[in-house]
């Protein structure tokens, strides 16, 4: 008689760890950066009717397309920072440099 509650009370014990492992394996979903930008890049084409409406230069305001990416000296103590052409209207960036 003792064998058999040992036993169920083994069976039970297993499956409680069983269940919980999976509860929480089943709330603790993470995707990397490579799985995200995977997803956006994909996503990107989704509509392909619509238009991206860039600004042809750097310093035409309010800067979409374009990304900050470094600073450029303007006389001898004056710093801007430059930006570069990326493509994705989510960048903003303008600046007085050439």
């Amino acid at each position: 008689m003792k064998k058999k509650i040992m036993g169920f009370i083994a069976i039970v014990a297993i499956a409680a760890v069983a269940g919980y492992n999976i509860y929480t394996s089943q709330n603790n979903v993470k995707l990397s950066a490579l799985a995200l930008a995977n997803v956006e890049a994909l996503a990107r084409y989704e509509y392909p009717d619509m238009g991206i409406t860039c600004n042809q230069s750097k310093h035409d305001s309010p800067g979409k397309c374009w990304h900050m990416y470094g600073e450029c000296l303007l006389g001898a103590f004056i710093r801007f920072d430059d930006c570069r052409f990326s493509g994705y209207m989510s960048d903003s960036c303008v600046t007085p440099c050439d």
